[in-house]
């Protein structure tokens, strides 16, 4: 160390916290330091100790060895930021408080780092305090939440940004969209008229080499595949303080916007397009290279010749998995939800990663449920269209879906051979209006016509239901022949259920009729276990009992709707009355109506 240099420890000492200014100065020279460092292969972290401030120099940063999650780096990093600002450490659970007396915008990214909902890098998170240093306001990249990942997004000003500027032979004539390294605009050849896709680097990027070496890899890559389903990437252009790529100019929507648009999608569809990005993932992973993005957002439908044919985009965050690591170990890049767990957790990579954000895909795709809001992806059985899924459809979703790599199909290949095959079945047909929530419960025309006779007679539904629910698993009787009177109207259905849960049961009449004469008893013969056929489904119908009378005592018989009711209430009358022909398709439907109100209801 140099006379006059100190460490920023001695700096503290000697000085107290720093100013916002100072600190917004010094931070995201580091984290670049220590994303070079990673991508030489040596991840390391940064302490008050190991920065050194020359006189009138940058920082230097001695290098700590750290063998840690991405996010953990980050989480270090805003810890470090947050002594330099305050003069002491950060709480272990920091709360508003322990943030007074600094500026809301540089409490927003700080906090968010520390409590592990911000910035899932250090490129991130230096991207963001660059924007405070520059006069801009943080925006803290939180996870997207549940209910607007497969939602339309609200109505946004866009600024025209670079619109009316030349860039090379191209004027930008309108601006596409952004993304977090640059934005895409519409060019316009200047002699030729041919409109084509300019994607510009940030300025504050082009500056940074290995993020240029970043974005030059996605030229690279898509260049090497020339795959039909991939963008055809037509120049990549680098001078002083401009970076970007020319690219061919598509018109169509991604498939997250098809699916907000035209949505639900149709099985056959889904399958048909999903095939395309197999195909595309398959040409890439033969080079070695992991796309380690694939979202919906990235999935892009064009319209050729009447045919939909769809583009795998951004390429940017791709790793190839020969010739040297791209990324350092424990650095996380890429869309949280979509992402592998051993993606997430900062380890190696290879297809299956890829092979996982597909399934996540698909699966959102059939039941309209974004991955963030499901704990664990339950078995798909009926699509949101109503649809039934093909077996080999549910199969494969749960395969690609598995956390453990080996668990999950060996290639994009095999995942498309399957998706062909569901792709060629005959398109179902689309659900009746009427009737059309017994439609989306999955019912048969002969289910359809029971459920509505349950429906109508509300009294008799929920007796029926009330006896079936409290029954034991004894052999069944047949039932008494049913008198019907009408002295007054039947009471609603919600309240004779709530009746009639509350309500003990009342004793047995005693037999008024003359006991029988006694007759000399037969020998004792060993009774057998009958033979009912319900051997195969007693721990489903079990379970059906269990998971409604689980909903009633959480959330109230009133909550639930009258076809659900009725549904449950079929199929338990199928299994006391024996119609075991019947019994599978019927507590399918039971099963399915539950899983509806138990997602409905957040269960």
């Amino acid at each position: 160390m140099n006379e006059g240099d100190e460490t920023l420890s001695a700096r503290l000492q000697r000085e107290g916290a720093l100013s916002l200014e100072e600190v917004l100065r010094l931070v995201p020279p580091i984290c670049d330091t220590l994303v070079k460092l990673g991508d030489a292969g040596a991840p390391s972290t940064a302490t008050l100790t190991s920065i050194v401030l020359p006189v009138g120099a940058s920082p230097r940063v001695t290098p700590v060895p750290f063998d840690g999650s991405a996010r953990e780096q980050v989480r270090q990093l805003a810890a470090l930021t947050f002594e330099l600002l305050k003069g002491l450490p950060p709480p272990p659970s920091p709360s508003s408080s322990d943030f007074i007396g600094l500026r809301p915008e540089i409490v927003r990214p700080v906090h968010a780092a520390l409590v592990g909902t911000g910035a899932m890098d250090l490129f991130s998170y230096a991207r963001q305090l660059r924007s405070l240093g520059s006069g801009g306001t943080a925006s803290v990249e939180r996870l997207e939440a549940p209910d607007t990942r497969m939602s339309a997004k609200p109505p946004g000003v866009q600024s025209p940004g670079l619109v009316g500027q030349t860039f090379g032979a191209y004027e930008l004539v309108r601006r596409l969209g952004e993304g977090g390294m640059g934005e895409v605009y519409v060019g316009r050849h200047a002699r030729l008229g041919r409109e084509v896709a300019i994607k510009v680097l940030r300025e504050e990027f082009a500056a940074m080499p290995d993020v240029v070496q970043r974005f030059f890899q996605e030229a690279k890559v898509v260049n090497d595949l020339k795959h039909p389903n991939t963008v055809e990437i037509l120049d990549f252009v680098e001078e002083p303080g401009r970076v970007y790529l020319v690219m061919e100019l598509l018109e169509g929507r991604t498939i997250a916007e098809l699916d907000r648009e035209q949505g639900p999608l149709q099985v056959t569809r889904i399958a048909k397009l999903m095939a395309m990005a197999c195909d595309a993932l398959e040409a890439a992973h033969r080079l070695g290279v992991v796309h380690r993005d694939i979202k919906p957002e990235n999935l892009f439908v064009i319209t050729e010749n009447g045919q939909e044919w769809l583009k795998v985009l951004d390429f940017g965050v791709a790793r190839r998995l020969t010739g040297g690591a791209q990324t350092q170990a424990g650095l996380v890049l890429g869309t949280p939800f979509y992402m592998a767990p051993e993606q997430a957790a900062g380890r190696g990579v290879d297809a299956r990663a890829d092979l996982y954000a597909l399934g996540v895909t698909i699966y959102e795709l059939l039941s309209r449920t974004p991955m963030s809001s499901v704990t664990t992806p339950q078995r798909l059985l009926r699509a949101a269209t109503g649809e039934p899924i093909p077996q080999p459809l549910t199969a494969l979703v749960a395969s690609m879906l598995a956390l453990d790599p080996s668990q999950r199909p060996g290639s994009a290949k095999q995942v498309e051979s399957v998706l062909l095959e569901i792709a060629a079945l005959p398109q179902a047909p689309p659900a009746p209006t009427t009737g059309q929530a017994l439609a989306q419960a999955g019912l048969t025309e002969k289910k359809r016509s029971r459920a509505l006779l349950a429906v109508i007679p509300a009294g008799l539904v929920a007796a029926g239901l009330i006896a079936l629910l409290s029954s034991k698993q004894a052999e069944p009787t047949p039932p008494a022949p049913l008198q019907v009177t009408r002295p007054a109207p039947p009471a609603p259905l919600e309240s004779v259920l709530v009746k009639q849960l509350t309500q003990p049961e009342p004793p047995r009449q005693p037999d008024a009729r003359p006991p029988k004469p006694k007759l000399t008893p037969p020998p004792p013969v060993e009774p057998k276990p009958p033979d009912d056929g319900l051997a195969p489904f007693r721990p489903r119908i079990a379970e059906v009992r269990r998971r409604f009378n689980e909903l009633l005592r959480r959330y109230g018989e009133a909550q639930l709707t009258t076809l659900e009711k009725a549904i449950v209430a079929q199929a338990l009358e199928d299994a006391a009355t024996l119609r075991v022909a019947e019994l599978d398709a019927s507590l399918s439907d039971a099963e399915h109506a539950l899983a509806e109100a138990e997602r409905r209801l957040g269960h």
